[in-house]
């Protein structure tokens, strides 16, 4: 598995990508008892298999290069809902899962997928669906595929390496706009029907090209308007989607270390969370400090390989935090002090004074 997400809402799917160009699917409310079962120690372990695997069935319209990323795409469109897509002929009624998958791989190539639930399995397997497990209930169509990224015409810096598409998000308010991260330190900006939008991509401030890769891009929960990028040289940069350029950049503040994830906070929009791959937990606070994290956390026993910021922005509560799991297989919750989650009225001015210094 090279990139994994749950289902939206109930975390009852996991989808992934594996180097291989196969998309699977797991559904995790099959019961163990039809799964393979070790005990090792006192514990025992179920080993799942796929509940519907692309790999083989799909020669003609799946992936044949490596999967490096995958969403869940989001369920409406600017200005409102997306309209309900007919998904299922008459005869195979589905039982209410309407979802829409999207699969990247590292030549920039696209591919949309219909999840579908079977009113029931069938232990005998499918004599049409290959790829579904025999009592298996849900399967992928694929519905549609597009080249994401024109290779960009670069100097000769870029050239030494073979440009790679590595990381898919989409606009939290547009399912028509997605964002992909390459190897080049560039960020495509891309639609998947309908006119292109600007800019077709997003840099560094500065001209020069930098051959980094794109580690983790995460959108504003109180402002869709910005996202946040980070970089495997370390550099975080905050951009607005209407300008190429970014309003704010950040390049020593994990002392070269590449960033792992980085992410907003749910209850503050001046707030956010960088992982970098020393293990290293920085807390940004703009209100208090535009240049540097207010707070490093070394965390040494363990490595922390994983982060997410956990709140609810709907709520005016202070239960918010940070999950970490460790490379020992520990996951834990961290919860932010009163002054990271309680919002402060200057918090989007600040936010839109980072923006007015730039235009």
């Amino acid at each position: 598995v090279q990139c994994c997400c749950f289902s939206p809402g109930k975390s009852t799917l996991v989808f992934a990508g594996t180097p291989v160009g196969s998309v699977v699917l797991w559904d995790l409310r099959e019961h163990a008892s039809s799964h393979y079962r070790l005990k090792i120690g006192e514990a025992e372990w179920t080993f799942r298999h796929p509940t519907f695997s692309t790999d083989a069935v799909m020669s003609g319209s799946g992936h044949v290069s490596p999967v490096t990323s995958l969403e869940v795409v989001p369920s409406f469109v600017a200005g409102g809902l997306r309209p309900e897509v007919p998904l299922l002929t008459s005869e195979e009624e589905s039982s209410g899962l309407s979802l829409e998958l999207a699969s990247l791989d590292e030549s920039g190539v696209l591919n949309f997928w219909v999840v579908v639930e079977l009113p029931k399995g069938n232990e005998a397997g499918s004599p049409t669906d290959l790829g579904l497990r025999p009592g298996g209930k849900v399967k992928l169509l694929h519905s549609s595929s597009l080249l994401a990224v024109q290779s960009p015409s670069l100097k000769h810096a870029a050239k030494t390496r073979p440009f790679q598409t590595l990381l898919l998000k989409y606009r939290p308010t547009d399912s028509n706009q997605f964002f992909i991260g390459t190897n080049l330190g560039l960020v495509s900006h891309g639609t998947s029907h309908g006119l292109k939008a600007p800019p077709q991509f997003y840099r560094f401030q500065e001209v020069e090209e930098r051959t980094v890769d794109i580690s983790s891009i995460h959108f504003c929960p109180f402002s869709p308007n910005l996202f946040l990028v980070g970089c495997a040289d370390g550099s975080i940069r905050l951009h607005l989607v209407s300008h190429d350029q970014p309003v704010a950049e950040w390049m020593n503040s994990t002392a070269g270390e590449p960033v792992i994830s980085l992410q907003w906070a749910q209850t503050r929009p001046a707030v956010f969370c960088v992982l970098d791959a020393a293990s290293n937990l920085h807390i940004w606070d703009l209100l208090k400090d535009d240049a540097h994290p207010v707070i490093t956390e070394k965390i040494t026993a363990d490595r922390v390989t994983a982060m997410a910021v956990f709140g609810d922005s709907g709520q005016q509560n202070t239960y918010s935090g940070i999950a970490l799991a460790y490379e020992s297989g520990k996951i834990e919750l961290q919860h932010f002090t009163q002054t990271l989650t309680v919002p402060n009225p200057a918090e989007e001015g600040k936010l839109e004074s980072i923006m007015a210094e730039v235009f």
